[in-house]
């Protein structure tokens, strides 16, 4: 049986303007877990989108997934705003 969604509000992040938007989760919020993992992601009610979340790695306790320009446009979402993601992860 697959996990419990969880559902937390954080910004949608890009680094330069030709690279990905993301968004981070927590490692808090996903006790138990060290290694990459498919999950269904909502952005504020719109997907779901199938996504691969990965540990950050470099001593940073957060996880993050990229999100496409067509799951952003999708979800009315731009650089720096806030968005409510819902997590479904699939194992």
């Amino acid at each position: 049986m697959a996990p419990e969604p969880l559902r937390f509000v954080t910004k949608v992040l890009r680094k330069d303007p030709s690279l990905p938007r993301y968004i981070e989760v927590d490692a808090s919020l996903l006790p138990g877990r060290a290694g990459s993992f498919a999950a269904d992601v909502w952005l504020d009610g719109h997907g779901p989108f199938r996504r691969n979340i990965h540990p950050w790695g470099k001593g940073r306790a957060v996880f993050f997934c990229n999100l496409t320009a067509p799951q952003c446009r999708a979800a009315g979402l731009m650089d720096d705003g806030p968005v409510t993601v819902t997590v479904a992860p699939l194992d």
